[in-house]
């Protein structure tokens, strides 16, 4: 693990099993958190973003998957070797995620005061007045109006934008190193999304906690994370600082990525047309099946019969990028 790194993922395999076959959905993925940083983990959907997250936090449920192999320390500590119990203090104290919709994970029968307070007792040993306190400090941190009042409100009397601050201010409420955001900002409107990601960022800021961004979504990725790790059917392609990424992208599926963004700065022509966006042709791979060689091959034009075969290994291209492709020019 790296001097300054908190949280350390290794060669993590989690696996489903369905009635097709086992699903991989997450296939050899590594990459380090550093105290304080804003790493973002960018992909299509599918491609295992959201397991990855959920494997960190061992929520896999037990009936359907598991992590068939890999690391996952946190300050030094294996994850995989803890009891449920030992997982649970660790959950929403020491490591919180946001998940993707509020509403469903925001319990429609209890206040939201209710629900941040039962977790801010459960990990800080505090009275349930104390905890209740600092409920209505923590809305009143995410900038919730008249957070006294909103304390005894149910989740449905609230707003898309409201329900996502609540559960930014849960997931803060116990101080946590590491805070898992699986896109937060999926459901929201541009100018609350804004909202959100200029608080998570200023909170991260004040307080010092290290943010996991999960998105699809690249201009997110621009505007609000130092590193960035590009995923494509389960496996890492690309890791690189977020400028190098932007000013050079190397693997051919970060480049697809990069030509499908909406550019306000390309002119129309005469008749006041824009060119099309560039589409990424083919169709992702099945994860039932075991991928030989490179998983982007079948949809890459640079793509050889060593691609097909063999799995590139990562190259560093310096400056903390590196790229897993045969065919890239350093």
């Amino acid at each position: 693990m790296g001097v300054s790194a908190i949280l350390e993922v290794r060669d993590l395999h989690t696996q489903f099993n369905t009635l097709d076959g086992v699903v991989r959905a997450v296939d050899g993925v590594s990459f380090d958190v550093a105290r304080g940083e804003t790493l973002g983990i960018v992909g299509e959907s599918g491609c295992g973003k959201s397991v990855t997250a959920l494997s960190i936090l061992r929520l896999i449920p037990p009936e359907t998957g598991r992590i068939a192999q890999g690391s996952i320390r946190f300050e030094g500590n294996e994850l995989t070797h803890l009891s449920e119990q030992q997982m649970k203090s660790l959950r929403g104290h020491r490591i919180s995620m946001i998940f993707q919709e509020p509403m469903t994970s925001l319990n429609p029968v209890l206040t939201v005061g209710t629900q941040i307070a039962e977790n801010v007792v459960r990990h800080m040993n505090v009275s349930w007045a104390a905890a209740r306190d600092r409920a209505r400090e923590m809305l009143d941190l995410v900038r919730i109006a008249d957070a006294r009042r909103r304390l005894d409100e149910y989740p449905h009397q609230l707003s898309g934008g409201m329900r996502q601050r609540v559960m930014i201010a849960m997931a803060l409420s116990c101080d946590p190193q590491v805070l898992i955001a699986d896109e937060p900002t999926t459901a929201l409107d541009v100018t609350i999304q804004a909202q959100i990601l200029d608080l998570m960022i200023e909170l991260k800021e004040k307080t010092g906690t290290a943010i996991v961004l999960i998105t699809h979504d690249l201009g997110v990725v621009a505007e609000t994370t130092e590193r960035v790790v590009v995923m494509y059917a389960g496996r890492k392609v690309e890791e690189a600082p977020v400028e190098a990424l932007f000013e050079n992208p190397l693997h051919p599926y970060t480049r697809g990525l990069m030509r499908a963004i909406p550019r306000l700065d390309v002119e129309a022509d005469a008749a006041g047309t824009r060119p099309r966006l560039q589409e990424i042709p083919g169709l992702v791979p099945i994860l039932t099946q075991p991928i030989v060689g490179c998983a982007f091959a079948a949809r890459c034009e640079l793509a050889t019969d060593r691609c097909r075969a063999t799995l590139p290994p990562f190259v560093d291209a310096g400056g903390g990028h590196t790229v897993a492709c045969w065919e890239v020019k350093l």
